[in-house]
């Protein structure tokens, strides 16, 4: 499968898209970053399993099966998260999952599970036995527009159940509108929102802003 995310025009294009889709603020945020400053409102989610009708699949082609990707296949994403393949090959061997949606001979979606802790802006988050920490989910840019990770994100505990895993947690950025938006559409539960400054990559703060849950847990 070409993959096309790697071009310059791919970059420019997608950044368009973020604007026009209501992410100027979450762009925004990214730039400022290059230049020290980071102001980072996150919201610290629950997936809820079923929670939501099962999502339907806009495409005439309904063959998609769920599937694990291997070492063999995790290549495809070399660069295109800032990761290496060396990298993605590492955190699989280290036990973090990769599942994804295929159709035919090509991956059109893929998400990735970790289940170790979780250090984001220097704020651990304790992940335990039977849960997992949903990260990175990604659709091809032939695939866009067909509901395929709001589908994955759903389905995708079909197979984490036979791995002994029933809880998964998420961080989405309060800026990011589109991840906040199917968040909401599969009634994913927020517990917390948080709040990182950072500046210069020198000077940081952690504040805990609002605790929806009232259950002080999930983070040292």
């Amino acid at each position: 499968m070409a993959v096309s995310e790697k071009s310059k025009f791919y970059k420019v294009g997608l950044l368009w898209k973020r604007i026009r889709h209501g992410l100027f603020l979450f762009t925004l945020r990214n730039s400022l970053t290059r230049i020290g400053l980071d102001i980072a409102p996150y919201y610290w989610y629950k997936e809820v399993r079923n929670g939501s009708d099962a999502p339907e699949i806009r495409d005439s082609f309904k063959d998609y099966k769920l599937c694990y990707i291997g070492l063999d296949e995790i290549g495809i994403m070399n660069n295109i998260m800032g990761l290496t393949t060396k990298e993605l090959e590492r955190n699989l061997s280290r036990g973090q999952l990769c599942i994804g949606l295929r159709r035919e001979n090509e991956i059109a979606a893929l998400l990735f599970v970790d289940l170790n802790d979780i250090v984001f802006k220097e704020r651990l988050f304790k992940i335990r036995d039977k849960e997992g920490y949903l990260l990175n989910v990604y659709t091809f840019q032939a695939y866009r527009g067909k509901n395929l990770a709001t589908y994955l994100r759903y389905h995708c505990f079909e197979l984490l159940e036979k791995q002994g895993i029933d809880e998964l947690y998420s961080i989405v950025s309060y800026f990011n509108t589109s991840s906040l938006k199917v968040n909401k559409k599969l009634n994913a539960q927020k517990l917390k929102l948080y709040l990182h400054i950072g500046l210069f990559k020198r000077y940081r703060w952690n504040f805990l802003l609002r605790n929806f849950s009232g259950i002080d847990t999930d983070c040292e």
